[in-house]
């Protein structure tokens, strides 16, 4: 006992590991998201990014006719939902997304993103007809 006596502040307590001093006493520990929920927000994210860059390649490639300005505008609105839909990947991958509050913002940039693709799809479908 006298040994552990002599330890400081956030030094290892030779057989259980961090001392009890380490622990501040004010710092509050942050949830961490239950397991599973990152691997799931993954998994959708890559199944609506898939249909949506399949969606563009028809879309912009493989669709006959003239483009006019309505077509380059949903391509354009299809694109930026793209973009945000590989932002929200890119954060669910991110190690700092097993926090409670970053995981929110990472699904509305999700969701963001399949409402900007599905109003670019609305409107191809428009332009189409």
């Amino acid at each position: 006992m006298a040994g552990l006596a002599r330890l400081r502040f956030g030094t290892t307590c030779p057989v259980r590991g961090p001392c009890m001093d380490s622990i501040k006493p004010n710092e509050t520990a942050k949830p961490a998201l239950p397991q599973g929920y990152r691997q799931g927000l993954v998994t959708a994210i890559t199944v609506f990014l898939g249909f949506s860059l399949s969606f563009m390649r028809f879309w912009s490639l493989e669709n006959p006719g003239e483009w006019n300005w309505k077509g380059i505008l949903s391509t354009c609105i299809l694109a930026a939902g793209i973009a945000v839909q590989l932002v929200a990947l890119f954060r669910a991958l991110d190690l700092r997304d097993d926090e409670a509050a970053r995981y929110r913002v990472t699904v509305r940039y999700f969701f963001g993103g399949i409402v900007t693709i599905v109003v670019g799809v609305v409107l191809a479908i428009v332009v189409a007809a």
